[in-house]
């Protein structure tokens, strides 16, 4: 009884623990170390629905803000200057996103949950499109997965596809497929 007590009680430190996470929230503030001769990407605050995403992922959950700040903060690490809903000139660069597919359903296996994002990012100078990519994550939310919030886990793709984008910024080459490319169609 001692024994199953205690595997118990270790079993509700683990939960709470766990559940107590709230997945992947982005730090707002943008680290100051870029360089004065980074270069500079105007980006919008929210990435853009484009896809069939359901409605309830849309109103509950904040990736189309979290994919952008995720964004900005990795951008920063590789010395790019992205400026969060500035007033791009007609010449300067601006990166245009849309999630063009998310999923937040139960069923990935035990215990496991099937969340992905897809999105899609076009890179232009002035009015010329220079690049594009295609870009998804998946995620099961974990080891305890089930006990993580579906925004949550939605929340740790859209960080990795702001670092995945971040990558791409420093050296962009066109029609890219990045992260977990089985799924992009």
């Amino acid at each position: 009884m001692l024994k199953n007590m205690k595997v118990l009680l270790l079993g509700l430190v683990v939960l709470f623990s766990v559940v107590g996470c709230g997945g992947a929230k982005p730090d707002t503030a943008v680290a100051s170390a870029v360089s004065s001769s980074a270069k500079t990407v105007y980006i919008s605050s929210k990435a853009r629905y484009n896809g069939p995403i359901a409605q309830n992922i849309k109103s509950e959950c904040t990736i189309d803000a979290q994919v952008m700040t995720w964004l900005q903060k990795y951008a920063a690490k590789q010395n790019i200057n992205v400026v969060m809903n500035g007033k791009p000139s007609a010449k300067d660069t601006v990166l245009k996103i849309d999630i063009v597919d998310a999923l937040s359903s139960r069923g990935f296996g035990y215990g496991g949950h099937n969340k992905y994002i897809v999105i899609s990012g076009k890179l232009y100078e002035g009015k010329n499109l220079k690049a594009s990519f295609k870009a998804a994550r998946r995620s099961g939310g974990g080891y305890f997965g089930e006990y993580r919030s579906s925004c949550s886990v939605l929340g740790s793709c859209a960080k990795t596809l702001g670092r995945d984008t971040a990558t791409w910024l420093s050296n962009p080459t066109d029609k890219a497929k990045l992260g977990d490319t089985y799924l992009i169609k």
